[in-house]
């Protein structure tokens, strides 16, 4: 059991050996890759040093940054959009072409789907009952559902606000859209997140934002009920006001990974590459 609290000190840990990690992600056009695939190699290839193999919708070839045989993280686009169309045999196709051209089995690799609530895509708890009860583990669960869903309320911008501002989510949007032109304003763009306190002040907002929503304490190794009460959470304010706090779990991952670890003041020390706030 890992249990994360509210207000936890953290370090990055560059250091961490990921070993081979799947992102499938939502967006994403053949000749600029979408927000989704920019955010992931600015994060893995541009902060944390290690290699990122990109696949955008539409492309025949994979897009490589960094060299890193010991943390690899494969970014891929599925051949449509929307979550609804993320079908086994879609899934099975990119598989494939992962086995084929660096020999990588996704039995062997955790797995995170992120993607938009996007409430306009779904029927009536369509995305409840067989999305986010369904992924909850990024390395398997019992029933062999492989992948865990880390959603962005209302969007991805949620995540580039989480970056820089404080409090985000006091913040309520019903669509990405509506949110895309406030994130617009600020001049922040995912192509400027740079630095070790970007994804450290995300996490501490992410925390904020569950804290808020009686989900302060959450377990890594059992994110299911935490996954679900924040569903459920949104979906109550959707119904009173038509809008969705502004939350991101992207963060989730890092934190799942061991790239993003909690500290206390005690346990600091002098190694260079920790990077602590």
């Amino acid at each position: 059991m890992r249990v994360c609290q509210r207000m936890n000190n953290y370090k990055i840990d560059k250091s961490k050996n990921i070993g081979n990690v799947i992102f499938v992600v939502e967006g994403g056009r053949p000749d600029t890759g979408g927000t989704e695939l920019r955010l992931l190699k600015k994060i893995f290839a541009d902060i944390l040093g290690y290699e990122v193999q990109e696949l955008r919708r539409g492309s025949d070839e994979f897009i490589g940054y960094g060299s890193n045989a010991q943390c690899r993280v494969f970014a891929l686009n599925l051949p449509k959009n929307q979550l609804t169309e993320m079908t086994e045999e879609a899934l099975d196709e990119l598989y494939r072409r992962l086995n084929v051209e660096f020999n990588i089995k996704p039995e062997d690799c955790p797995i995170f789907y992120l993607y938009d609530r996007d409430y306009l895509s779904y029927k009536r708890n369509e995305l409840r009952r067989k999305y986010v009860m369904k992924y909850t583990d990024p390395y398997g669960d019992e029933e062999g559902n492989q992948g865990q869903l880390l959603l962005s309320y209302p969007a991805v911008e949620s995540y580039l606000l989480s970056c820089i501002q404080d409090n985000v989510f006091l913040q309520s949007y019903f669509l990405g859209k509506d949110l895309k032109p406030e994130v617009a304003k600020t001049g922040f763009s995912e192509e400027d997140i740079e630095t070790d306190e970007h994804l450290i002040h995300a996490v501490t907002e992410m925390n904020r934002g569950l804290e808020a929503f009686n989900l302060g304490e959450y377990d890594l190794d059992n994110l299911a009920p935490t996954l679900l009460g924040v569903y459920d959470y949104q979906q109550e304010k959707q119904k009173t006001d038509a809008t969705f706090s502004l939350l991101s779990l992207i963060s989730m991952a890092l934190l799942e990974l061991g790239i993003i670890t909690e500290y206390e003041d005690s346990d600091i020390d002098d190694n260079a590459n920790d990077s602590v706030l």
